[in-house]
Formats: structure tokens, C-alpha cells, sequence
């Protein structure tokens, strides 16, 4: 348990849920092959009955999930958001390219990732914990609720794919 965060990182973060799909954001906009654990991905809670059972520090992040469990889960609108990044990262073109790190403020991070004519960009304000993706020949800022989704742009918009507010 030495070299181990006994935590989940959704604990770690305060249960704050825009605080973890924007760190989980910056995790997926970084170079390299993101990972994500089952507990991280179901963005669980530390399992403090399992802990108290065992005495292992780890099993704190540990969840054992039942399928009625795991459907529950999956319904969750923080779960189906991080899903959105993930869809998004395995899917936009522009992550086949070169990663830029562009100048930030004193409390903010741009990334982006140009491949052709395929263009994404993060913005995270540190302190708010909030963040937009931007992408597309043209950039379109979309500010983020509990109800977006990535899918195609409309036909004819002029824009590649993006986050895209269910609620508009």
C-alpha cells in the first residue's frame, strides 16, 4: 500500500464531478494511450465497507459491481459525459496528429492536437474546473453542461464533429 493512492479519483477530487471530466479531460488530451480503471470509468466512490471488511488499503478502489449495479451506473449523467471524452478520444481524427501544449494563464491549460485539416482543442480553467473542446477549420467554443454528447456536426455546418449540447 506504500507506492498506492488508496482513493478513488473521483474522491480525491471531492466528488466534484466537473473537477473529474476536466482532469480526466486533460488525461485524455495528453500524448500516450489513456487509461482509465473500471472504478475510474463508473466514476465510483471510495468502497469504505470493503475496506473496513479486509484491512487492505487498495480495496478501497476496488468496487465489486453487480450487472444491476453496472446498468445503474451507466445511466448516470457524469457516466455517460465521460463516456462523450471517450468516444471523442478513440474518434476525432485529429488525435492521429501532433500534440501542441499552447501557452496558458496563470491558471489555465491549452492543449491541441492538429492533424491536417482535423484540429482539437482543451481549454481548462484551473480554478472553475471547468472546460471547453473546440475542433473544426473554424472554432466553435461549446460550454459544457450535464447533457452533452459527441456526435457528427449537422450537414452543411461547416464544422467537423464536437461536444454538442443536448439541451440547444
Amino acid at each position: 500500500d506504500l507506492y498506492q493512492a488508496n482513493c478513488t479519483f473521483f474522491d480525491a477530487l471531492g466528488r466534484d464531478e466537473d473537477a473529474y471530466l476536466a482532469a480526466r479531460a486533460i488525461q485524455f488530451f495528453l500524448p500516450g494511450i489513456p487509461q482509465v480503471y473500471y472504478v475510474g470509468l463508473l466514476v465510483g466512490t471510495n468502497d469504505m465497507p470493503l475496506l473496513a471488511r479486509t484491512g487492505v488499503g487498495r480495496d478501497i478502489n476496488r468496487k465489486y459491481y453487480t450487472q444491476a449495479n453496472i446498468r445503474a451506473e451507466l445511466r448516470r449523467p457524469v457516466v455517460q459525459r465521460l463516456f462523450a471524452l471517450v468516444r471523442l478520444r478513440n474518434e476525432h481524427p485529429a488525435f492521429g496528429g501532433a500534440f501542441e501544449l499552447l501557452a496558458g494563464t496563470d491558471h489555465g491549460l491549452s492543449l491541441r492536437w492538429v492533424n491536417g485539416e482535423h484540429v482539437i482543442r482543451l481549454d481548462v480553467d484551473l480554478r472553475s474546473r471547468r472546460y471547453a473542446i473546440e475542433d473544426g477549420r473554424r472554432w466553435r467554443r461549446t460550454a459544457l453542461s450535464r447533457q452533452h454528447r459527441w456526435r457528427p456536426a449537422e450537414a452543411g455546418a461547416g464544422f467537423g464533429n464536437r461536444l454538442h449540447n443536448t439541451d440547444a
